[in-house]
């Protein structure tokens, strides 16, 4: 049955317990969700990408008098609630939707004893914006990375900003969590996962030196990225076996006009570099 086969609900009452995924959206502004068993995507594109996804679907609210013949059609039965603009404005408390919400069931997390090695993995450590880590997960995506480790103070990848962000690019990964931080990078690499920490410390190697030093590709790896204010805490980077950072260019006063990037863009040079194919003349030993 396509979507527009499906009877709509129609909503006049905003508290309505039917709605009450979609209540509030705005909050926690924090981004970091416990307890949840649902999550909540916004605007036609991701509510597409989601009807084609394996998500179970618990509803979809959409906007009175929108088409919906052009959309997939659910793999499962749906419930379709509509409402008004201003009612919808009103019970999601913002308007960037489009007219488009659903709701489903979210996946349970996986412990790192589930971790199976892949050959470039994320890990997130202390990033507390949703839009970094929305932004990362979609060029983890580009980049055919799908394994995402993350620690209890990093956002929710499935928060509606970080979902919008990613271009739906969170619903592809698989997740892993960090109860103790240190202790899981041991675990990683006790395993035979090389952990890499994105750094500027003194004794980080640029990636072209990494890649060229480490035969990067001969054992699988994660690249490891820190808070964007307080990078990774100095027990994390000591822990990982290689510590990296993009070598900045020089001005043509000498020194580099920056130290750092931003944290997604940095990611994103990083993952990119790890995924591509190593050269021929990438095998020679520091010593």
């Amino acid at each position: 049955m396509s979507l527009d086969e499906i009877a709509v609900q129609r909503c006049e009452n905003l508290d309505d317990p039917r709605l009450e995924d979609y209540r509030s959206l705005k909050l926690p502004p924090s981004g970091r969700y416990r307890g949840q068993k649902h999550f909540v995507v916004e605007g036609r594109k991701l509510c597409e990408r989601l009807l084609l996804s394996d998500f179970p679907i618990r509803s979809m609210l959409v906007e009175r008098g929108l088409d919906r013949s052009t959309m997939p059609a659910p793999r499962t039965p749906l419930t379709i609630f509509e409402m008004s603009r201003e009612q919808l404005g009103e019970l999601a408390g913002f308007d960037f939707h489009r007219g488009w919400l659903a709701s489903a069931q979210r996946p349970a997390d996986h412990g790192l004893d589930q971790f199976q090695p892949d050959a470039v993995s994320l890990a997130l450590v202390g990033i507390s914006d949703m839009e970094n880590v929305g932004s990362m997960l979609r060029s983890a995506a580009a980049f055919g990375i799908r394994q995402i480790v993350l620690d209890r103070q990093s956002v929710d990848p499935f928060s509606r900003r970080a979902m919008r962000v990613s271009m739906g690019a969170a619903m592809t990964m698989r997740y892993y969590r960090l109860p103790e931080v240190v202790a899981g990078i041991r675990e990683l690499q006790s395993r035979g996962t090389d952990c890499l920490a994105a750094t500027l410390t003194d004794d980080s190697v640029s990636i072209d030196q990494y890649r060229t030093w480490y035969k990067h590709g001969d054992r699988p790896c994660v690249l490891v990225m820190g808070n964007e204010g307080n990078g990774l805490p100095l027990a994390v980077q000591r822990n990982c076996r290689h510590r990296i950072r993009i070598a900045m260019r020089p001005t043509i006063i000498g020194a580099p006009l920056l130290d750092s990037l931003n944290v997604s863009v940095a990611a994103a040079i990083l993952m990119h570099d790890l995924t591509r194919t190593r050269s021929p003349t990438e095998c020679d030993s520091p010593d």
